[in-house]
């Protein structure tokens, strides 16, 4: 059997233009013809990305810990780290379209590269706090920063209008199986050396897929683009999508500060600590919880064309919550453990719903700052929820930001109905 071009990884960095719809001679349509080559780069890259991602979100405060911080100072870091992704998305979400959406990814994914040169090449202490200025690392709730603001903008042009939200959970879905792999990566350090070092070719792993990332890029057309107009301006919105993108905004804000208290950093910590879960444990746990959410993303698509966008969104999220503000309360791994599990297969429908509603609602021109502005507000939110969840951890409880959490996003639930559930994307009119 002769491979077709649009399945041949190398002719698709190489170049080769994805053809248009292929029929099997059973007349069925070939997998990703209502994708374009720029869409397949997008995907590729997003696997390479969120394997060290998965890996980094797992270890990153055990790592710290075993550095010598306590838990306030962890959750200073990753304060810190998320602080930085935000303001890397503000800049993206202003200046990419006029800069050029494809230099930006290349830059950003060299940032990548840096951080992980940086955390290679040394175990002391400001190693970690520098990388996590420098790269994109995602050590919060789901996946932030600018390489998601460009991509969202990027793949509606890239997909067919009718599959738009399909192709938004094939995205989560490549990026939250890749995850996985990488947490299962999280054991290696103890077969490879004692102590710190052992962690040094993750590190480097880290680096090159940052190389690797900005080599993948460099592949997209110039179709990625913003159309030119004579007087090339910095991306704001339209007057008739502001006051749409602000209160989604303000939305999606509440629930990333919610979500902030159970990064997956932080989750990790809490089993850590707690239960007495060693990195080889939690590699498998978050692998586990990883490819439970990617295989809910397409559960997530065929649900949103019965009912709608904000339906799914809303419908799937409020149990996922009451499941999660349950695990504190419950003195046994396994069943702890079953509850975090449960409560992955219904909490991530929201994000290819989220995403597709997001473009579908504003005009292709408004598509970059829409989505930095709402990444924005997300990622600035969660800023301050690790710092606050390490507080709560050091002075109160453990588990209290399972409550915190839990509770802040229901509210999220709640007033994301009330406000939007009126207003229908046009493929659901």
């Amino acid at each position: 059997m002769v491979a077709h071009p649009e399945t041949n990884l190398l002719s698709l960095v190489e170049g080769t233009q994805v053809p248009g719809p292929r029929i099997t001679s059973k007349g069925r349509c070939l997998p990703f013809d209502w994708m374009t080559k720029d869409g397949k780069v997008v995907l590729i890259e997003k696997a390479v990305r969120t394997v060290p991602y998965g890996f980094l979100g797992v270890l990153f405060s055990v790592y710290l810990s075993q550095l010598g911080l306590d838990a306030f100072l962890i959750g200073m870091v990753l304060a810190l780290t998320v602080a930085s992704s935000a303001i890397y998305t503000l800049v993206a979400s202003v200046f990419a379209d006029r800069l050029g959406r494809k230099r930006t990814l290349i830059f950003f994914a060299l940032t990548d590269a840096l951080a992980g040169a940086i955390l290679f090449s040394s175990d002391s202490l400001w190693a970690p706090v520098a990388a996590g200025i420098v790269g994109n690392m995602t050590v919060g709730a789901g996946e932030v920063g600018p390489f998601l603001t460009l991509e969202q903008a990027i793949l509606p042009g890239a997909s067919d209008s009718r599959r738009r939200t399909l192709g938004f959970s094939v995205y989560n879905l490549v990026g939250y199986v890749s995850s996985s792999a990488g947490a299962l990566l999280v054991g290696l350090p103890q077969y490879i050396g004692p102590g710190i070092g052992g962690y040094r070719p993750l590190f480097l792993a880290y680096l090159a897929s940052g190389l690797l990332g900005a080599y993948l890029y460099s592949k997209l057309s110039t179709r990625i683009e913003k159309e030119k107009t004579a007087t090339p301006r910095i991306s704001v919105l339209s007057e008739a999508s502001k006051p749409v993108v602000r209160r989604l905004s303000a939305l999606f804000a509440l629930d990333s500060f919610g979500g902030g208290f159970i990064g997956i950093s932080i989750l990790s910590y809490y089993f850590y600590e707690r239960y007495s879960l060693q990195l080889s444990s939690l590699g498998l746990l978050f692998a586990g919880t990883q490819i439970i959410t990617a295989i809910s993303f397409l559960i997530a698509e065929r649900i949103a064309r019965q009912i709608g966008l904000i339906k799914t969104m809303v419908y799937t999220h409020i149990p996922s919550n009451l499941l999660l503000a349950f695990i504190p309360f419950v003195s046994s791994a396994p069943i702890a453990v079953g509850l975090l599990l449960s409560r992955q297969s219904l909490s991530q429908m929201d994000v290819p719903t989220r995403q597709s509603y997001l473009m579908s609602v504003v005009p292709e021109s408004d598509r970059t700052p829409a989505a930095g502005f709402t990444n924005v507000s997300r990622s600035i939110a969660q800023t301050f929820s690790p710092s606050i969840a390490g507080y709560a951890i050091a002075t109160l409880w453990l588990g209290s930001p399972f409550i915190i959490a839990g509770g802040l996003k229901m509210a999220y639930d709640l007033s994301l109905y009330k406000i939007f559930h009126r207003l229908k994307p046009p493929q659901e009119d």
